[in-house]
This record gives C-alpha cells, structure tokens and sequence, in this order.
C-alpha cells in the first residue's frame, strides 16, 4: 500500500468512544472519516464526513463503506469476520483478519499466546454437560465464554463444589475455565506495527472492578526486567499476526512472572493516558501506521493516571472535576443513555513524578 496522505478517506467499522478518537486524531491531521455503525447516535456520529447508520453485517453497507474509503479500520473486536472478508477490500484493511479471527475466541486467544511462546494460566475447554461434569475443581477456577465477553461479561467464578453444581451453563457452548490468577498487578502493553518495524509504549498499570477497568497508571509500578519482558511478549504477538496498528497485550504479573489475559487488535482504554502524557497517543500511531506511514517511536512526556467515568458516578465525576483545583482532563464520549456500568467517559492527570497521580487516586477513590 502506498503512503495515503490527507485528505484521503480513512473508514472506521464502529463508531464508539474508541472511533471517536481515533476520527479527532485523523481529522486533525487533516483526513476525512467514513463511519459505520447502527446507532444514529454513536459518539462518532456527529464527526464523520460520511455517516452509514447500519448493522455490522449488513453488506451492502460494508460494500458502500470500501467504496467511500481508501483505508478501513475497525474499533471493537466483535465485527462480522465473514460479512466483512466478502465486502472489503484486503488491501483496505491493514490490520487484517487474523487477527480480528482469533480476538474474538478466547481459547484460540490463548493457543496462539502460547504458540507464541508466552505462557498463560492454566485452562481447559469444554463445551458440553458431560465434559463440564469431568472437570475437576481442587482450587478456584473461572469459567469464561469463549465469544463475545467483554468487561467481566461471560464469567462465572467457581471456588467450591457447590458453586460448581450449582453453574447456570448453556450447552453444547464453548467455554475455557482457568486457574483463578493470585497476581500481583494487572498491566498491558499497546504497539503499533508500522510496516517498517515495531514501536511500543511502557506497560500500562490496569485496576478492575467486576471486570471493568477502573483506573491506568503509566507507566506501571514494576520492575525493569518484567516491563522489557512485557514488551518483548507483546511485540512477539503483533509480529506473528501480520498486523499493521496499535495492538494491546493484556498480562497478569505474579512475581517476577508474567502471564497472558487476552489481546486487542485496536486502539484500547487502558493507554487512553498516551493522549495527554504523550508527544504521540495511541490514536495518532494507529493512523499513521494504517495510512502506511514511517514508523514513529512515541515519548512519554509525564506520568499518567487515567480514571473511568461510569455511569453509575457520572454526575459526582463531572461534579468533582468542575471543582477540582487539579489540571484534571476531561473526555466525555457523548452517549446519550446514562446507565450503570457503560463508560461514559474517562478522567486523564499528568505529573512529572507518580507520586502526585497515586495520591490524586486515592483521593478520588475515598470520594
């Protein structure tokens, strides 16, 4: 693919908060934006050039979408893999469909991990009664849908015979059940592929609550040696996929070991803190790497914490903010419905130390 400079077309399957930002950094380089997503009211709306309000599946849609775009991307992992291989143009889609593919199936997640020489937490797989009744449960074990869980969907947490007796499961389904993880943090790197080499940001450090990310510090709180090591897994991953844009890598850290969680092949919350603490965010190296540009090596400028604004304390956020003394940043991602446990937004805080960023945490945590 050629070097595709402004005012090309960049299209954007789905048109969520991560399309959102993805549209402000390209807009802003001077790129015009083709969207399409079925909620006449997504955040993206109201910036694209060219808006198709339709289904992920819909393929005369995804056919009008490769026609109006000279490069496509996707925001969310759970597009349409066949729909989408019918109507666009390979050549369009610099991240592929491997990857896409193999995101979407938790146990190929992990095969691959571990065919890429990165360990994970112990599993298994089952997908009827009878292998579920063969399962042995001599220590906590979490049982995960194989598709379509995202933010703590899909999980089911066994710690005795009862709870596993007494699992509401749907079968024949395809599930992995793993070995509960005793981590000591929870982090995740973003790189970008560029089609000439690899760039990586420092390990993101992640807090979940009922599996939705809470709050990033940047860069995480661990040793040296376990961030190279991070970043050596993650960079190994991105090259066997045949990718081109942000991918991040999701690892548990028990000691001075680290485990692989899961991927996404998109732009993702936890490196949202690169926008401000960043000369180059995760936004800006996505489009630069799809538009088949130079890679770019990303500096970090400042330390990072990065808050999520759900629904459930979206007033008192917005009220703190608006009264806070801090350089707080505010991204609101323009939803309309308000609803517990959807991110409506996220706070961003930089320091040249991390001290200032721990201690904005636990101020805002004990409010």
């Amino acid at each position: 693919m050629n070097i595709l400079n402004p005012p090309a077309v960049i299209g954007i399957i789905g048109g969520g908060q991560l399309g959102q930002m993805l549209a402000l950094s390209a807009i802003a380089q001077g790129y015009w934006i083709a969207v399409l997503d079925p909620d006449a009211n997504c955040p993206c709306s109201n910036l694209a050039h060219h808006f198709i309000q339709a289904a992920y599946n819909d393929e005369d849609a995804l056919k009008r979408l490769n026609v109006l775009a000279d490069v496509i991307t996707y925001e969310f992992e759970n597009v349409d893999v066949e729909a989408t291989k019918a109507c666009i143009d390979a050549d369009k889609l610099p991240q592929g469909f491997k990857a896409l593919m193999i995101s979407q199936d938790r146990l190929l997640e992990k095969q691959f991990a571990i065919n890429s020489g990165i360990p994970c937490v112990p599993f298994e797989h089952f997908n009827t009664k009878a292998e579920y009744d063969d399962l042995m449960l001599n220590h906590p074990r979490v049982i995960k849908t194989r598709r379509y869980g995202y933010d703590g969907k899909g999980q089911t947490w066994l710690y005795t015979q009862t709870d596993k007796n007494n699992c509401q499961l749907h079968f024949p389904h395809p599930y992995v059940i793993e070995d509960i993880c005793l981590f000591d943090k929870e982090i995740s790197v973003a790189v970008c592929s560029f089609s000439d080499g690899i760039v990586a940001y420092e390990p993101f450090e992640n807090v979940h609550v009922s599996g939705i990310l809470r709050s990033s510090i940047y860069p995480a709180r661990i040793e040296a040696s376990l961030a190279e090591k991070a970043v050596h897994y993650a960079t190994q991953l991105v090259e066997a996929l045949d990718y081109r844009g942000i991918l991040v890598v999701e690892f548990f850290v028990m000691g001075d070991a680290i485990y692989f969680n899961e991927f996404a092949p998109r732009p993702h919350n936890s490196a949202h803190g690169t926008i401000e603490a960043c000369d180059f965010s995760q936004f800006d190296l996505h489009i630069r790497a799809i538009t088949n540009h130079p890679k770019r090596n990303p500096k970090r400028l400042q330390c990072n914490l990065m808050l999520n604004i759900l629904g459930e304390n979206y007033e008192q956020a917005l009220k703190l903010w608006s009264t806070s003394l801090e350089p707080i940043h505010l991204h609101l991602y323009g939803k309309t419905e308000i609803r517990p446990q959807r991110k409506m937004g996220h706070l961003s805080f930089n320091a040249d130390t991390m001290d200032p960023c721990i201690e904005l945490l636990n101020q805002w945590r004990t409010r």
